[in-house]
Order: structure tokens, then C-alpha cells, then sequence
């Protein structure tokens, strides 16, 4: 009796087990089924997203004096048709003298007050010209809008414009202290080096601060990655520019004189991911070079200063780096001079 009561509870327990499996299972097909159809959704919405964004950029370029002069070229334009197809079965009447309109200056000065929606009733459209007055007043309203739209965003895009210039400086600012930092933390280790008092573990993250370093300079690259013909991105003026390559020279700078005294102190620092790393924030940083000599930003002087600056660093890390670790070089002089004992026997 006993075993059957605990039968019956494995039992239980394995089909309980089984209608949990079957419930998960149900809820991840519901929530992949829901995230294809909203991928799905976000696709077919992708190019009335991207035409919105095309259309509002166009109308954000278009200029406050281009747009009025549109408008009163729109209304004067109207008003010489007014006046040019007035005939017998669609004029312009003047209620109050009791006569048809046959001036360019009333047409025009009709038009104007059509296009406002203003309506003195002093002048009334006969004929299809009525027609032709609701067009001129939905068109004129539209443009006048647009107007009115532009009037009020010149103020804010100006107030715009100085929230980003703030921001993109402390960007630029930000950028530069990271730049310190980094050099700071390496010539602490360097420090540290000369005093004998550096840990075995401090020499082992070297490859923490280098990639410290490649973050700098990937955010650094996506900032002279950029064309420069959209207008809602800020250009680096030339004084950031020269500051931003005097920090990272420098940097480089601190990267060789910390593997050269390594390597004259015989440590072992020579890891995989150390290496990769300093090769590719090399690679990145010669990237980021060639860009800012093609946004001549800077004279070819000052560019080509950097440049070979940067070459004579260059060489020396990527030296360093083929260059044997201590043990190596110990096992070297250990096989010549067993080679010179041989010699000698």
C-alpha cells in the first residue's frame, strides 16, 4: 500500500513536471511569435519612417526668406490670374461701387486678403473664380503656417544649436581627460617599475588600461568618421583637433616607454590579448590620422608633424613586441655559450 501511495506521487510529480514543460514552451512560442510579428511591424513602418525623416529633414533646410518669398509669390501669382482670365462669366465685383475689377493692383491686393482669410467682402469672386479662391486659401494657409512654423524655430534652433555646441565641447573635454587619465595610470606603472615595487598581477592587466585606450579611440574615430554634409553634426574645430593628436602621440608615447623599460627590467609581460590589443588600437589610431588629414582640418604642416611623430612610436612598439621575453633571451645565451664550450672541447 505504501508503494503504491508513493507510486502515485512520482506519478504526480513527473506529470506535473511535464505540464510545466509544456506551458514553458507555449509561453517562448507566444513570445517568438510576438517578436516576429513586432520585427515584422517594425519592417513595413521602416520606409514611412525613413520618407518622414527624408520630408522633415527637407522642410527643417528650407530657409525662413526662401519660404516667404514663396508665399507672396504664391499670392501675387494668383492675383495675375485673376486678372488675366477675368471675363464675362468669372470676374472679381466691387460691392461697394457696384462694378467688376479690372486693375492688377486690386487682383493682387484681393489675392492677398483671400490667402489670409482676412474677407473685407468688399471684392467677390464670380464664376469659377470662386473655386479658384478656396484653392488660394488652403494654399495660402498651408504657407502661411509654414511661415509662422519658421518664425518660431529660428529662436530654437538657435538655443539648439548652443545645447549642442555645450555638449559636443564637453564630449570633446571628456575625451581629452580620458586621454590623461590613461597616461597618468601608466606612468604610475612605470613608477612603480623603477621602484621594484610592482606586482606580478599589475603587469598581467597592462592589457586593462590598453583597452581602456581603444575605447577612447573608437569613440574618437566615430567622430572624424563623419562626412560632414549632414547639418545636424557638429564639426571639430581645428584647435580640438590638434589637441585631441598631441593627447593621443602622447599616449602612444607612454605605451612605448612602459614596454621599453619591461623589457629592460626582464619582466614578462608579453600575453596574447596585450598584444592584440596594443596592435589594434594601432591600427584604429592610424585610422583615425587618415581621416583628419582628409578633413583638412589642419595645415599639411602640423598634419605631417603628427604623422611622423606618430611613425617613429609606431616602430618602436611594434619592435618591442617582436622582440624575445627574458626567458627567451636566457635561453639564447644559455645555447651560445654551451655552442662556445663545444667549440672549445
Amino acid at each position: 500500500m505504501n508503494q503504491l501511495k508513493v507510486n502515485i506521487v512520482e506519478t504526480n510529480k513527473v506529470y506535473k513536471q511535464v505540464v510545466h514543460k509544456k506551458s514553458v514552451k507555449k509561453r517562448l512560442m507566444m513570445v517568438n511569435w510576438k517578436d516576429k510579428v513586432w520585427g515584422y511591424q517594425q519592417i513595413k513602418k521602416a520606409p514611412q519612417l525613413i520618407s518622414h525623416r527624408q520630408f522633415s529633414s527637407v522642410l527643417e533646410k528650407v530657409t525662413f526668406s526662401y519660404i516667404l518669398l514663396i508665399w507672396t509669390g504664391t499670392i501675387t501669382l494668383f492675383g495675375v490670374v485673376y486678372h488675366f482670365l477675368s471675363g464675362k462669366s468669372s470676374y472679381l465685383y466691387y460691392t461697394l461701387e457696384k462694378r467688376v475689377i479690372l486693375g492688377l493692383i486690386d487682383s493682387i491686393y484681393f489675392s492677398f486678403i483671400t490667402a489670409t482669410s482676412t474677407g473685407f467682402g468688399d471684392i467677390i469672386p464670380i464664376g469659377y473664380f470662386k473655386i479658384l479662391a478656396i484653392f488660394e486659401v488652403v494654399i495660402g494657409l498651408l504657407l502661411l503656417a509654414f511661415v509662422t512654423f519658421k518664425l518660431v524655430s529660428l529662436k530654437q534652433d538657435v538655443i539648439l544649436s548652443e545645447i549642442y555646441d555645450i555638449s559636443f565641447n564637453e564630449r570633446m573635454n571628456r575625451l581629452r581627460s580620458s586621454l590623461l587619465l590613461f597616461r597618468q595610470n601608466l606612468n604610475r606603472l612605470i613608477t612603480r617599475i623603477e621602484e621594484g615595487s610592482i606586482r606580478r598581477r599589475e603587469i598581467n592587466e597592462i592589457y586593462l588600461y590598453i583597452s581602456s585606450l581603444d575605447d577612447i579611440l573608437m569613440e574618437i574615430s566615430t567622430i572624424y568618421q563623419r562626412k560632414g554634409k549632414d547639418e545636424y553634426t557638429k564639426k571639430v574645430d581645428p584647435i580640438n583637433t590638434e589637441l585631441i593628436i598631441n593627447s593621443l602621440v602622447q599616449s602612444f608615447e607612454r605605451i612605448m616607454e612602459l614596454l621599453n623599460i619591461l623589457t629592460q627590467q626582464k619582466l614578462e609581460w608579453k600575453k596574447e590579448i596585450t598584444i592584440n590589443l596594443i596592435k589594434r588600437v594601432i591600427e584604429v589610431n592610424i585610422k583615425i590620422f587618415e581621416n583628419i588629414s582628409n578633413s583638412k582640418l589642419l595645415s599639411y604642416n602640423v598634419i605631417s608633424d603628427f604623422n611622423r611623430r606618430f611613425n617613429q612610436i609606431q616602430e618602436s612598439i611594434l619592435l618591442l613586441i617582436k622582440m624575445p621575453e627574458a626567458k627567451e633571451l636566457e635561453r639564447v645565451e644559455i645555447i651560445k655559450e654551451e655552442q662556445k664550450t663545444e667549440k672549445k672541447e
